[in-house]
């Protein structure tokens, strides 16, 4: 058969187009492990086109379909919203809880223990507009087998709960950290600073943003500051959401740095952002993430606003006083160096 099924996803509608010949019983477990994400109607408009390229291997190729659905969806979605590698739930109210981590981390069996009590938004990807929209994406879990690709699993299989009537908004971001020596799940607060170069590793097409160091920090604010969550075991976390989303952590003070002068030895005009945040200066260069710390910040703002050597050497010691060992002039010019090597400052 030839046939169509069209799936939402990150707020997009995207089409699966099956090949000619395809197997009605085989349209049958596709449809079902999509049912989650499945439109109803075939109207238009459609956002994407998705082919399903079956080969030999149907349940490798279902595999295969999920990576294909969702790197297609976001590079749609490059720099019109924040792109979380996480998992979420929403809560009756459309309060979501997203949690970021790396694969591996246990991102899937968290999403399921947490789908059971509450909303399934997605175990994937997080997707929040600028006015902290979240679109789910209710695809098919992957399960793992042993000697088998992974399983495309249903939400309704998993015994997932379906999303509430109400808008889903954003309210709580917190870091994953399953730890097996923890006797009982523990929520962390985190600094701006020292989240930010997880997040950003958690992050597809962010250097697409025009500001994108200034709209995570921004969000940071929004959903009231950043936390890690510490668990030893998926099943004990549940209890720990509603305290996540009635209680918000407190936010990291910041500020965005927006000075770049046309004069001076050096320059930082090839800088994609930067930010200031409890004596840290952070910033981004090719979508990489740096966290000055030190003097650095100093020599780095120093230089950013068209210093030379001689003035920079002046406000790191005004900042910091005169060094008790060594030359004051030549460990600035050995962190203008460093920073230079780094490639978040360059020399004229």
């Amino acid at each position: 058969m030839t046939g169509l099924l069209t799936v939402e996803v990150l707020g997009l509608r995207v089409r699966i187009e099956l090949p000619g010949g395809f197997e009605p019983e085989r349209f049958g477990e596709l449809a079902a492990a999509w049912s989650g994400a499945a439109v109803l109607d075939d109207a238009p408009p459609v956002d994407l086109t998705v082919p399903f390229a079956v080969g030999d291997d149907f349940h490798r190729a279902m595999e295969r379909l999920t990576v294909d659905v969702t790197l297609a969806a976001l590079d749609a979605l490059r720099g019109k919203a924040l792109l979380f590698h996480a998992g979420g739930v929403a809560d009756e109210q459309g309060r979501v809880v997203a949690f970021v981590g790396p694969s591996g981390r246990g991102k899937t069996t968290l999403s399921r223990a947490l789908g059971e009590h509450y909303g399934y938004v997605s175990d994937e990807t997080i997707a929040v507009d600028a006015d902290l929209r979240v679109h789910p994406y209710r695809k098919p879990l992957s399960v793992v087998r042993h000697g088998a690709p992974k399983k495309q699993v249903s939400t309704a299989e998993a015994g997932l709960r379906d999303l509430p009537d109400a808008p889903l908004r954003l309210t709580a971001l917190v870091l994953m950290d399953r730890d097996g020596d923890v006797a009982a799940p523990e929520l962390v607060p985190v600094g701006l600073a020292e989240a930010l170069p997880e997040l950003v590793e958690q992050m597809s097409y962010l250097r697409d943003h025009p500001r994108p160091v200034s709209a995570i920090a921004a969000l940071h604010d929004a959903v009231g500051g950043l936390r890690r969550l510490r668990y030893a075991d998926a099943s004990t976390v549940a209890p720990m959401v509603e305290r996540m989303l009635a209680h918000p952590a407190s936010p990291s003070e910041w500020a965005p740095i927006t000075t770049a002068s046309d004069t001076g030895p050096f320059d930082t005009a090839h800088v994609d952002d930067a930010i200031t945040t409890e004596g840290f200066v952070v910033v981004m260069v090719d979508a990489v993430l740096h966290v000055l710390d030190g003097i650095a910040p100093v020599i780095w703002q120093a230089a950013a606003q068209g210093s030379d050597t001689d003035a920079i050497v002046d406000a790191v010691v005004a900042e910091f006083g005169a060094p008790p060992h060594g030359d004051a002039r030549a460990l600035v010019e050995a962190a203008l160096d460093e920073l230079i090597r780094a490639g978040v400052l360059r020399r004229r």
